[in-house]
């Protein structure tokens, strides 16, 4: 429990004018709410007898009154209408600034968990499915977190005080009647632990069950043209049925020991009113207890059902909502792949020069390397490639140039300085990198190839559309640079998505380009145009390309074949040829597949 308290507690340290205000505003509410009946007793029991009790509290009404003018009954209802209306004031100010801390406390988690999980590495999302990361941050801080996170907490807070206030009073009245509202107190503790594991259990067992629901959802939506490829529509529709029954049948399980744990609390305290009700009466009609008396001690009593109830929210949605912690904390755990040194970037101006210095990757538990001691180097302004079968280490190896994982040893250098040493954001500036599948967003083309630059000019734009071979697509689209694309870019051909994806890279005017078989999907005359007008800029970039065209490897400055992680052959096209090695195997069966496709 310290453990989510101290979660908590780096939300709550940044406002700590409204926890002030929350603290002392609530006590003070309770305690003025908590003497208004008090007030009402000892004007009963003036009106029927006519003699005024002796009670510090009846005195300073007394003394007000008298000051006034006023008799006695008319000060205790004057006192008590203003003492109302104060105490409904505080209420509704403090409660305002509850709300508004739920939906600062929602926004707080919800940010700072994206925020984290940006930082993270590709063995994060290996672990976390989209579907569960999306349930995590809404279901878990929305629905079981922001409310806890103020309300339940304070409303907590208010409940421990006005049940403390009460039961003063009602010591101040009667010592042995309240012994006697205290029975159910032992049944009620014993709930909350009998209930706790299996709160637990059940809580956990939701949030497990709807992220799974999310998750099919988000896997059937993203790949719904493979699945209607493959007429695999019935199927979907059976894995969503059960995964949205078992979602049902867990939140049922779930609402039931919520309802039952929190319906006990609550029938079992009013036993406590009955109790009072029979032993109250008896005191009464033996005159052992005045009728003011009586009805404030009543009145206390069913008071102190509110308090309880949410004493008793409070526990159960502490359990709730430890799970949801239980679930962000599970995210933070988990350490980011790349960590910042922040320190100051070298002042000279960097020329493209990359050497990688005996490389060696391999993920946490795992036995066999991705990546197996390799070294080579491309000389600024160089155009690399890379070639090998489909596992072979091609994408880790360039994924270590704009530090999206750093290697387990060895050293990748930039014009001689390792790329830990660059902040991560100075060194990303200068690299532009265009994967296969580029990312695509449901905004205009523009956007999409700006992505949140909006600092670059528009001749450079315009550049980079040209050279990526993308400015006759805009023009015979409706509304140009400005035409919606949709989610993934669902209304543009493949071919055109990498494209896009290349003049993104390319409007950032990097010093080292990487492109991760980014024109796979081009027809060979459009690639042909674009590697020829690629040719023309590259010399003032350092390229790495992983590809498997022939032409393309025709024109690189050196080839680097990669197998089981490691560098099996590097040389220029016309030296790995002449060796009749893995590269000659692999170039052939590339311009075999390409004159089959012609």
């Amino acid at each position: 429990m310290l453990n989510k308290i101290k979660w908590l507690w780096k939300f709550y340290r940044h406002y700590p004018g409204v926890v002030a205000i929350l603290l002392i505003l609530t006590p003070l509410q309770s305690m003025i709410q908590v003497t208004m009946p008090r007030l009402l007793g000892f004007s009963i029991d003036y009106s029927r007898s006519g003699e005024l009790s002796d009670h510090w509290l009846a005195r300073s009404v007394i003394d007000i009154a008298n000051y006034f003018g006023f008799e006695p009954t008319t000060g205790f209802a004057l006192v008590y209408i203003v003492g109302g209306f104060f105490s409904f004031g505080l209420y509704a100010y403090f409660q305002s600034w509850r709300a508004w801390m739920n939906c600062r406390s929602e926004w707080f988690f919800r940010q700072q968990s994206f925020d984290d999980i940006t930082s993270k590495g590709p063995n994060f999302f290996n672990k976390f499915r989209t579907g569960d990361l999306i349930t995590r941050l809404t279901d878990d801080v929305a629905e079981k977190l922001s409310w806890f996170a103020c309300s339940g907490i304070f409303r907590f807070y208010e409940a421990l005080l006005a049940v403390s206030f009460i039961v003063g009073m009602m010591l101040s009245i009667d010592p042995a009647l309240t012994l006697w509202t205290a029975g159910p107190f032992p049944a009620l503790i014993i709930i909350f632990f009998a209930s706790s594991s299996l709160l637990d259990k059940r809580y956990d067992l939701l949030q497990a069950s709807i992220s799974k629901f999310n998750d099919v959802m988000e896997s059937c939506f993203s790949g719904v043209r493979v699945v209607k490829a493959y007429v695999r529509e019935k199927a979907q529709k059976k894995k969503f049925m059960e995964t949205a029954v078992a979602r049902r049948q867990n939140e049922i399980n779930a609402i039931r020991v919520t309802t039952l744990v929190d319906s006990l609390y609550g029938y079992i305290w009013q036993l406590g009113v009955v109790i009072v009700l029979l032993a109250g009466g008896y005191r009464v009609l033996y005159s052992d207890l005045t009728i003011g008396s009586m009805a404030t001690f009543i009145y206390y009593v069913v008071w102190l059902v509110f308090p309880m109830f949410d004493i008793g929210q409070f526990l159960v949605k502490s359990r709730q909502s430890a799970v949801s912690i239980n679930r962000l904390q599970e995210l933070e755990n988990v350490p980011p792949m790349i960590k910042d040194n922040e320190v100051n970037p070298p002042q000279a101006v960097v020329r493209g020069r990359l050497s990688f210095e005996n490389i060696d990757l391999s993920f946490d538990g795992a036995t066999q390397k991705i990546i197996d001691n390799v070294s080579f180097e491309v000389g600024a302004g160089k155009t690399v490639a890379l070639v090998g079968k489909v596992g072979s280490g091609k994408t880790w190896l360039i994924n270590m140039v704009p530090r999206l994982v750093d290697p387990t040893s060895g050293k990748v250098k930039l014009d001689g300085v390792e790329l830990r040493d660059y902040p991560v954001a100075e060194l990303r500036k200068m690299i532009g990198y265009v994967p296969q599948e580029p990312s695509l967003f449901s905004d205009s083309i523009r956007n999409n190839i700006l992505f949140g630059r909006p600092e670059i000019p528009e001749t450079i734009l315009e550049w980079a559309i040209e050279v990526a071979q993308l400015k006759d697509d805009i023009a015979s689209f409706p509304k140009g640079l400005e035409t919606e694309i949709g989610t993934r870019g669902v209304s543009i051909s493949g071919g055109q998505k990498q494209r896009l994806g290349l003049a993104r890279a390319l409007v950032g005017k990097p010093k080292v380009l990487i492109l991760d078989d980014c024109t796979s999907a081009l027809d060979a005359r459009t690639e042909t145009d674009l590697w020829n007008r690629l040719h023309q800029v590259l010399p003032d970039m350092t390229a790495i390309i992983i590809t498997h065209r022939p032409d393309t490897l025709e024109k690189v400055d050196m080839i680097y074949v990669t197998e089981n992680g490691k560098i099996v052959e590097s040389g220029t096209h016309i030296e790995l040829m002449k060796k009749s090695g893995d590269y000659a195997r692999i170039y052939r069966r590339y311009q075999l597949e390409e004159q089959v496709s012609a």
